[in-house]
């Protein structure tokens, strides 16, 4: 995934829209094009970007990658660094341990704050890769997770089991999913498949997974099918 992949799926989710909501906003004819914006396959020309950041409510800077203002130094800072070069060795050693100590008293002064945590039910046995496992409530556990905009808007966390999802998502995993009865094509949600739980993207009348290896899961008519939620991040350990 780039970058700005990582960027455009973190802020479209922190604004609670789909890749089809951003499809729609920027006139493209499917959520498919934002999915391979965020994975790194293609991306917004000039002025997608430009419509892109005022829909996420985001700058170009922070969403390409490019230091912020608060990140560039000032025009006074960069006259003092222009007075420190101009200084012999004992001007700058004299420099370098105000600098340091000033530092170190600033350092010492600031705590960082504690980070908030969210209990939120975690399903263990996972959302299979290959072969399902059924999804019941009584096999919620309660895990403790930081605080996220991922955390925030999710419902419940299941482990990914088998490799089908790779590289998007590991065996082990665990991924915070939102509840909803559906999602878009091209997106990956949680699913039940005539009793079996699956982790998969969403294709036309299918299931895909990622691993080239697998073949799509076909949906037929008389398959007893239903969306348990969209997958939103992947919790970090």
């Amino acid at each position: 995934m780039s970058f700005i992949g990582e960027q455009i799926k973190k802020y479209r989710n922190i604004k609670g829209m789909t890749q089809q909501d951003i499809a729609d906003a920027l006139g493209e004819s499917s959520g498919r094009v934002i999915y391979n914006w965020e994975k790194g396959i293609g991306r917004p020309d000039c002025d997608k970007l430009a419509r892109l950041c005022d829909l996420l409510g985001v700058s170009a800077d922070e969403l390409i990658g490019c230091k912020s203002m608060a990140q560039r130094p000032t025009a006074t800072e960069w006259t003092t660094l222009q007075k420190y070069r101009a200084l012999d060795e004992h001007g700058k050693e004299v420099v370098d341990y105000l600098i340091d100590s000033e530092y170190k008293r600033v350092t010492t002064l600031t705590r960082k704050p504690k980070t908030r945590m969210y209990k939120i039910d975690w399903f263990t046995l996972p959302a299979s890769a290959g072969t399902g496992n059924i999804l019941d409530s009584d096999l919620a556990e309660e895990l403790l997770v930081p605080e996220s905009a991922e955390a925030e808007q999710a419902d419940f966390v299941i482990s990914v089991g088998g490799d089908s999802m790779e590289p998007t998502y590991h065996d082990g995993d665990k991924v915070f999913v939102e509840k909803c009865d559906s999602v878009d094509i091209g997106e990956v949600g949680i699913f039940v498949v005539n009793g079996d739980v699956y982790i998969k993207e969403l294709g036309n009348k299918c299931l895909i997974s990622h691993n080239e290896k697998y073949k799509p899961i076909r949906i037929g008519e008389n398959d007893s099918v239903y969306c348990c939620g969209r997958v939103i991040g992947i919790v970090e350990e």
